[in-house]
Order: structure tokens, then C-alpha cells, then sequence
């Protein structure tokens, strides 16, 4: 089974599609839906079960930069709607079997524009939820 270390995962953010890649440090994906219990009685003594509606999410821990990734973020959250946003781990390369193409939209709930000690780097983290389903691109999709 092949590995692979994230070293060039491509994310873009808005509806200018704004390659924020340079200022993200790490990026989780979260794909749920939620449980609905189908028991019944001749479930044999086993519970059973559907999957219900989905609810995704996304967090990103940002490098922060006022005049770039502050702007963006603090703007999106004060406007409260929806921001699409895509995900690609292997790059900004054709979508393919091996550079998968995630678009979503995010809901932007929170932001922290400040965070950070005495001689650290100025950091920023997000997780909102997504606005809607995930739509997967490339190869086998």
C-alpha cells in the first residue's frame, strides 16, 4: 500500500478563488453524516441503521498575515454567508485518481484574528461547518 506525506496540499478560499496554500499549515477535511437507528422487531436482537443527512466540516490552522488571510477571514465571517473553498492534496495539478479536487462551501460561525504568545508566530485556527454537500473531482470520484 503506497504512503504519502502531505507536503503540497493546494487550498483556495472565496469567490475569487485566493490560493491561501502559502499561508496554511495544516488542513482537516471532516466528512459525517449522522447515525439513524432502523431497529425494529425483527432486527433479530442487532441494532441496525441508515446513515442520516450529512453534516462536514473543515479546519484550517492559518499562518496569520493581516493584510491577506485577516482580511479575507474577518470579511467572510462579517458578511455571514456562505464561502466556497476547495481542497487538493497533492497540489494545484489537474484534478486525477492522484490529486483528488474537494469543493465545498464553508459557513464562517467564528473567528479569532489575534492568537499567539511573546515571540511566536502569529497563528490563526478555524473549524466551520460546511454549507451543503462536498464535491469530489478527479479519477474515481
Amino acid at each position: 500500500m503506497a504512503k504519502q506525506v502531505l507536503t503540497n496540499v493546494a487550498v483556495t478560499f472565496g469567490t475569487a478563488n485566493t490560493d491561501i496554500t502559502s499561508y496554511v499549515a495544516a488542513v482537516t477535511l471532516n466528512l459525517t453524516a449522522a447515525e439513524i437507528a432502523t431497529t425494529n422487531f425483527g432486527s433479530s436482537g442487532a441494532v441496525t441503521r441508515i446513515q442520516g443527512l450529512k453534516d462536514h466540516s473543515v479546519t484550517i490552522d492559518l499562518h496569520q498575515d493581516y493584510p491577506t488571510i485577516e482580511k479575507l477571514f474577518y470579511d467572510a465571517f462579517a458578511n455571514g454567508t456562505a464561502v466556497a473553498m476547495t481542497v487538493k492534496p497533492n497540489g494545484t495539478g489537474a484534478a486525477g485518481s492522484s490529486n483528488p479536487s474537494y469543493a465545498f462551501s464553508v459557513l464562517p460561525v467564528s473567528w479569532t484574528p489575534v492568537a499567539g504568545a511573546v515571540g511566536e508566530l502569529a497563528t490563526a485556527s478555524i473549524t466551520w461547518p460546511i454549507d451543503g454537500n462536498v464535491t469530489k473531482t478527479g479519477t474515481g470520484a
